[in-house]
């Protein structure tokens, strides 16, 4: 799946995005702002009456024997509507500059932006916080946790429990999270309806930077989320192919840096210097900057000749690798 802004991370850009809690089972739904006011990281910009499902029979389940739940059954088990009403916090600082016909605050901000290969979940935002090496243990309302490595089973089950709102991690096994959502990870993506299928999914919103694997989060993002520790985000996990949606995660720049800011506008080309992302092969997952460029087509082993470029890896082990391999980060 490609990056709809070009590159997975852009440090400075203006955007404007819909808050909207997702869904669409809400009895009433009511703007607290309106066009052209500033807001505020923390300040409510909805107020909803939501009815949420609750399976009248709770299912049983064990860490060996974990059943996949066709997406109609997902989408239509024994349940029962309960009322809630809710805030939605706007979780940027920005302007608001309209408000949809569906009861959504359109919030224009300048922002980092930092887009996965894959997501799951609603529109949530918090507080950014670095997982240290350790049982997750309860957080605070809100919290949105970064864990730098791939996420298991067993911490999606810690992270639901502790009261998480979201994860970012590196990347997940399709086992672990085929077995944590109970749902064929194809058809959901693939879904037309994928609003309404998230509903009947557990409520915890994850974004995986390198997407189903083993694979650590680069060390640049990693380290430019460490930067951002306690910063006020925006999550997205909402993924889906058909649609064209990717997950995502807002960071609004902090407010002394609002005024004197210069966008970064993302370049796809593969040049010297370029940071980019190894798509297949032995290095398939690794990041690094390119710092040659061959002239001639280089044979692999494989015994094509084809374009190629060097490319210097994050631990300093320098590559070889084609270029059609390639994907530009930044």
């Amino acid at each position: 799946m490609s990056y709809p802004l070009g590159w997975s991370v852009i440090p400075q850009m203006m955007i404007k995005r819909e808050r909207w809690p997702g869904g669409n089972s809400y009895r009433s739904v009511i703007p607290l702002v309106r066009p052209g006011q500033n807001v505020l990281p923390e300040q409510p910009v909805i107020r909803v009456e939501q009815v949420r499902f609750q399976e009248v029979q709770p299912y049983q389940e064990s860490r060996t024997s974990r059943s996949r739940l066709s997406l109609s059954s997902a989408s239509n088990p024994a349940l029962r509507a309960i009322p809630q009403a809710e805030l939605a916090f706007s979780g940027l600082w920005g302007r608001v500059t309209e408000l949809t016909r569906r009861g959504g605050v359109v919030i224009e901000s300048r922002a980092t932006v930092i887009q996965g290969k894959l997501g799951v979940g609603y529109q949530v935002c918090g507080s950014l916080t670095l997982w240290h090496n350790g049982r997750i243990t309860p957080q605070k309302p809100g919290t949105i946790l970064v864990i730098p490595g791939p996420l298991t089973f067993s911490q999606l089950r810690q992270a639901s429990e502790a009261g998480v709102a979201g994860v970012i991690a590196g990347s997940i096994t399709l086992r672990d999270l085929e077995g944590f959502l109970r749902v064929d990870l194809l058809q959901l993506l693939a879904s037309e309806q994928i609003e309404r299928i998230t509903a009947h999914l557990p409520r915890l919103t994850l974004m995986f930077t390198e997407g189903v694997g083993e694979f650590s989060m680069p060390a640049r993002i990693a380290n430019l989320l460490s930067s951002y520790q306690g910063a006020p985000v925006l999550l997205s996990g909402l993924t889906s192919t058909r649609l064209h949606l990717v997950p995502e995660l807002l960071i609004s720049l902090p407010y002394n840096k609002q005024e004197h800011w210069t966008p970064v506008h993302p370049d796809l080309t593969l040049a010297i210097g370029a940071y980019v992302r190894i798509n297949s092969g032995e290095y398939m997952g690794a990041t690094g900057v390119i710092d040659y460029i061959f002239s001639y087509d280089q044979e692999f082993p494989s015994g094509i000749r084809t374009r190629a470029m060097r490319i210097m890896l994050e631990d300093g082990t320098p590559v070889v690798v084609p270029s059609t391999s390639l994907e530009r980060l930044g």
